[in-house]
Parts: C-alpha cells; structure tokens; sequence
C-alpha cells in the first residue's frame, strides 16, 4: 500500500536555490528547466518536474583512476609487495592509471 501522505507531499512546489557546480556553469547566469529560466542564488518556487529537470541535466567530467595497494593485488592477484609497485608506478607515471568520464549533476539544489 502506497504511503500516500508523502505522495502528496512530494507533488507540492517548495522553495529551492539552485547553485552552479562550477565556475564555466555559473558563468550561463541561470538554469532552465522546461521552459523556466531559472536564477542562480535566489530562492525560487519549484514544482516537482521543474526539479526532476534539473537534476536530469548532467555534465561530463575526467576522472584518473588510481588504485590501492589492496586493490592492485585482488585485480591483478599479486602479492603485497608487488601490488605496492605497480601502485607506486602509477603514481610515478598517470599515464598508466589510466582515465575514464564520469557524469555528474549540473546544478545543486539546496530545499529552503
């Protein structure tokens, strides 16, 4: 059985700022979400779809993924002492590490 207290809750407008995740993001000076320009830093009324598109709106991001002595020896089944060299090389050189893109949130909202 559905709660349905919180269900009707959730389908409420509420107060939230909306908050760039970095400096190139912050410089577009607002959000938009269908169809609404959305202001930076400024307590603004969303409805529950206004706030399911922004949260939607990604933006990719380059990780380098380094491991741990303890990882280096489940993945490559080595011993400790080994594990510790090829961690030690990775850190030595980052090309080895390797990189890959992650995807994260665009904006941050913050409920007021």
């Amino acid at each position: 059985m559905a709660n349905t207290v919180k269900a009707e809750k959730d389908k409420k407008p509420q107060k939230y700022i909306i908050l760039p995740r970095n400096e190139s993001t912050y410089e577009e000076k607002f959000a938009i979400a269908n169809g609404r320009r959305l202001p930076f830093e400024t307590p603004v009324v969303l409805r529950p779809n206004d706030v399911e598109a922004i949260e939607q709106q990604k933006e990719p991001f380059q990780t380098t993924d380094t491991m741990t002595v303890y990882e280096a020896m489940e993945k490559y089944s080595v011993t400790q002492e080994k594990a510790a060299e090829i961690v030690k090389a990775q850190q030595v050189h980052p090309e080895m590490a390797g990189s890959s893109i992650k995807w994260r949130s665009k904006y941050l909202l913050q409920a007021v």
